[in-house]
């Protein structure tokens, strides 16, 4: 089976998504908290929670 990637390939030191580079940020979530997070990421097709925060932080999603 052959598969098929969407979008940009990663080339590392530059945005997949955006013209910028993520930094890593630590947050501490119950697991509750979580798994909400994961079950809206999927709703709205986000491919991970980094993706959630990053729309919600742009406005691309409320």
């Amino acid at each position: 089976m052959s598969r098929v990637f969407m979008g940009k390939k990663k080339i590392r030191g530059e945005g997949q998504d955006y013209d910028e580079v993520k930094t890593n940020v630590n947050i501490a979530l119950t697991p509750t908290a979580k798994k909400l997070l994961q079950e809206r990421a999927n709703t709205l097709g986000c491919r991970s929670l980094s993706d959630l925060i990053e729309k919600w932080a742009r406005a691309e999603i409320t």
